[in-house]
């Protein structure tokens, strides 16, 4: 698969873990009095994995512009998201322990990951300062909002897709003028 692919799969996947964010928020606050939580569980591992295919665009773009901190936080979310959403679908079937464990383990991951890649973004000067601020700051903001958080993430994960779709766009117009 080529880089301009990859990039065009990865800003798809971030947005429609923003999408899926938004609507995990508000199915969430919709049913706020009624135990919803198995499976809107499902929605968080669906949004983790599209994430996931969302870092591997934002990776594609920037990976020659930054060092050891944007590969240490690419993989570290590369590990947990997968680590916690195994974890939420081992708890969803009854394997309580080996899940809460995953999924403690795969958050801290997240947490890390999102971090370090955030402050290797605003290194790389790739994509515009806001987006490694967005990343750094978004995760632990949604945690502090609690059930209104993914109305936080989710339109920043809408808007980090759409920076990397733009720069997808970009980045084949530049490798067409190289080459010619």
């Amino acid at each position: 698969m080529s880089s301009s692919e990859l990039i065009k799969w990865g800003a798809l996947g971030a947005m429609l873990a923003g999408v899926v964010w938004i609507a995990y928020a508000l199915l969430g606050l919709a049913g706020a009095n009624q135990e919803v939580s198995g499976p809107l569980d499902i929605l968080i591992i669906i949004a983790w994995l599209l994430q996931v295919v969302g870092l591997v665009g934002f990776h594609t773009l920037q990976k020659e512009n930054y060092g050891r901190i944007g590969r240490a936080g690419f993989y570290t979310f590369i590990v947990g998201a997968p680590a916690q959403s195994l974890g939420l679908l081992l708890v969803l079937a009854g394997s309580g322990t080996l899940g809460e464990v995953l999924i403690a383990v795969g958050g801290l991951g997240i947490l890390v990951g999102l971090v370090l890649y955030g402050a290797a973004t605003m290194q790389a000067r790739v994509l515009p300062r806001w987006c490694g601020i967005a990343l750094i700051v978004s995760l632990p903001l949604t945690i502090l909002l609690q059930d209104y958080g993914g109305l936080v993430f989710g339109p920043v994960w809408l808007a980090l897709g759409y920076v990397l779709w733009l720069r997808r766009a970009q980045a084949t117009g530049e490798q067409h003028s190289r080459v010619n």
